[in-house]
């Protein structure tokens, strides 16, 4: 499963980063810019962390391990409640249920690491809604 699984993130990446490019994304010298770079910096660490994570763990068998213990299961919990309200900020920063479907299929299997990115891709428009 795990040889799927980073192909097929990368692959979204890309796809992403294709569909979503723009010369302001390389824009640093603002404040969305600077939380721009903070949010590169933490997604590369978090991905870098996952790749060393994937390569010492099965995350099936510590998934099982974790679902024995209450708490194992309410940060399960936790994560997939995250998941589905960065679902519905998709579609509110979109108006697209084509986009966040296509979203979705990210965020499911790969959570914050696909979150992150959206974040990252669409920071001007979340930070417009916010003051515009």
């Amino acid at each position: 499963m795990k040889a799927l699984l980073w192909p097929a993130f990368w692959l979204f990446v890309g796809v992403a980063l294709f569909t979503h490019w723009d010369a302001q994304l390389l824009q640093f010298n603002t404040p969305v810019g600077f939380a721009r770079v903070f949010l590169i910096i933490v997604w590369i660490v978090f991905v870098g962390y996952s790749i060393v994570c994937s390569r010492n763990e099965n995350i099936f068998k510590t998934i099982g391990v974790m679902n024995k213990h209450w708490w194992g299961r309410q940060i399960g919990i936790d994560l997939y409640i995250s998941v589905f309200l960065s679902i519905a900020l998709v579609y509110l920063v979109t108006g697209s249920i084509f986009h966040t479907v296509l979203w979705s299929l990210a965020f499911i299997p790969f959570a914050n690491m696909a979150i992150l990115l959206f974040i990252i891709l669409n920071l001007d428009k979340i930070v417009a809604a916010f003051i515009g």
